[in-house]
């Protein structure tokens, strides 16, 4: 079998499992929990912004869509981020404080393929091209920061957000970036899932 067709398939079971469980889910009222927008009267669809762009996704299948352009196909792995995202059971209260993904349970442990998926791609193919960056970081909903070479907080699903720290490199030492999350994400997603967040913004970056 195929690495992409065994991807797609695991991919396309998650979103299975995860729209099971939203079935048995009072969908108004996580949608207040969570401060996302009440359900559309008419069709009771859910909308969830991932990574700026405003998904709709409707019971039962909890099937998504963009918001701006329904004939798109979205994602899987954004498809799958928004349903996690729904399933939390807890406010989503970002305050500030951000974290590794080696402060995740698993984090430690995964943090090299971690890199190896995310920043690493990135600065190898970047380097010192901040224009480029700064060019590219307007695929995102983002908004600057005063941190390295290039500071970014990035809108990721819903209320969670993404910061990349990017410095480039020098005579001594190459290009690094650094990506932290709102502390809140460790009860919203696995460490899978916070993987899966870095890699979509970093391959966004290039």
């Amino acid at each position: 079998m195929k690495p992409t067709h065994h991807k797609q398939e695991a991919e396309a079971d998650a979103i299975r499992q995860a729209a099971a469980a939203l079935g048995r889910v009072d969908i108004a009222e996580r949608c207040t929990l969570l401060g996302l927008p009440p359900p559309d009267a008419g069709t009771g669809a859910v909308r969830v912004r991932v990574f700026g762009r405003e998904l709709r996704l409707t019971a039962p299948g909890f099937e998504a869509v963009a918001a701006d352009a329904a004939d798109q196909a979205v994602k899987s792995a954004d498809h799958i981020l928004a349903l996690h995202y729904l399933l939390c059971p807890n406010p989503i209260q970002p305050n500030g404080s951000q974290i590794s993904f080696r402060d995740l349970p698993g984090g430690q442990f995964y943090w090299e393929p971690f890199r190896a998926r995310s920043v690493l791609p990135l600065t190898r193919r970047l380097g010192n091209d901040l224009d480029r960056l700064r060019r590219n970081l307007a695929r995102f909903a983002w908004t600057p920061l005063e941190m390295g070479d290039v500071g970014a907080r990035i809108q990721a699903v819903g209320k969670l957000s993404v910061t990349l720290v990017y410095h480039g490199g020098d005579d001594e030492f190459p290009a690094d970036a650094t990506l932290l999350f709102d502390a809140c994400i460790r009860h919203v997603y696995r460490a899978e899932d916070v993987a899966v967040i870095a890699s979509r913004v970093c391959l966004g970056l290039l």
